[in-house]
């Protein structure tokens, strides 16, 4: 009987031992939590003479990261007068996404098509016409979002040289659009002699427009146009030896007559300006400069466009003897 007892204490020992240990075995491990970074979208205009409404009607931003995977996110429908943010001035589209680290390319943002009534579309002087822009796409360069970084960029669309109409059709191309992100870029705001104003309008009489009116614009160019022999008009494809401008602004004059003009969101690095006083008869498709009447009328010397230590610095320029410090005043856009 002692030895019966014995061994059935011990084979019950062995039992609990064996299933405490399968107990410990089942461990539940952490769930894994993947580094993400931050995505935001703004976009910003340099308006034209002669458009009172640019309305647009966004669907979606579509990116590929470097797995070949697409991304997508909606902004369902999201629409608004693109010349309500000139300048400094940017309407945020995206704001804060979460997004795996990595490179990604092919990113544009689709538009709805519009025919007038419903979609994208113009409005000037003759009533509110549609507005096609090219695939239905505007293009963002390529980017690389950093785990636990925002990265923020803004798109700059420069309507003087990528918006036309066509038969009562507004059309808009992409040579005319550059993304750019916001802690690598600055703005450019400048002031205006208005001995080059008068100058220009006498020396021109006889290009004024209807009215007597003229259209003065500042044109930006790439470091590599160091003489005013150089400057193409808006054309897309410039004759030998011209260079096409980077960036066009209108020059706008306040209530006590002085005259600037800006450029927002530019990559940072160095330009060159010129001036004319006949933007109203430079196409934006056509050469003008040396088979129609434009002219540039002066060489305002080159300019650094600085960054600053958070992005967005604004660097002020003089054309000719300036206009003692009067250079608009524009409001800030999506920070870097």
């Amino acid at each position: 009987m002692t030895i019966c007892k014995t061994m059935l204490v011990l084979s019950s020992i062995f039992w609990l031992g064996a299933c405490g240990s399968d107990s410990d075995s089942t461990v539940t491990a952490p769930e894994q939590v993947l580094p993400q970074g931050q995505f935001s979208l703004a976009i910003s205009d340099s308006p034209m003479a002669g458009v009172t409404h640019v309305g647009m009607v966004m669907g979606e931003l579509v990116m590929t990261d470097a797995a070949g995977d697409i991304h997508r996110h909606d902004l369902q429908d999201m629409a608004f007068n693109l010349l309500d943010f000139q300048g400094m001035d940017s309407h945020l589209m995206v704001d804060s996404i979460d997004l795996p680290p990595g490179q990604y390319h092919d990113a544009y943002v689709t538009t709805q098509q519009g025919d007038g009534n419903d979609g994208c579309y113009v409005e000037d002087g003759q009533g509110r016409h549609g507005l096609h822009i090219t695939n239905g796409q505007l293009p963002v360069s390529d980017f690389e979002v950093v785990a636990d970084q925002h990265l923020a960029i803004t798109m700059e669309i420069d309507l003087y040289r990528g918006l036309s109409n066509e038969q009562g059709q507004y059309l808009l191309n992409h040579e005319a659009m550059w993304s750019v992100d916001n802690s690598h870029m600055g703005h450019l705001l400048g002031e205006v002699d208005p001995q080059w104003i008068a100058d220009c309008e006498t020396t021109h009489s006889d290009l004024a427009s209807a009215g007597g009116q003229f259209s003065h614009m500042a044109y930006l160019y790439p470091e590599e146009v160091t003489d005013i022999n150089q400057m193409a008009d808006m054309g897309t494809n410039p004759p030998a030896g011209f260079i096409p401008p980077t960036a066009v602004s209108p020059m706008m004059q306040d209530t006590d007559g002085n005259w600037h003009f800006a450029m927002g969101y530019l990559p940072a690095g160095n330009y060159r300006v010129g001036y004319s006083c006949l933007g109203h008869v430079d196409d934006p498709i056509t050469d003008e400069i040396t088979s129609g009447p434009f002219v540039m009328f002066k060489d305002s010397g080159s300019i650094t466009i600085e960054a600053g230590t958070q992005g967005g610095q604004q660097t002020v320029h003089e054309c000719g003897n300036g206009n003692g410090g009067h250079h608009g005043g524009m409001g800030m856009g999506l920070g870097g």
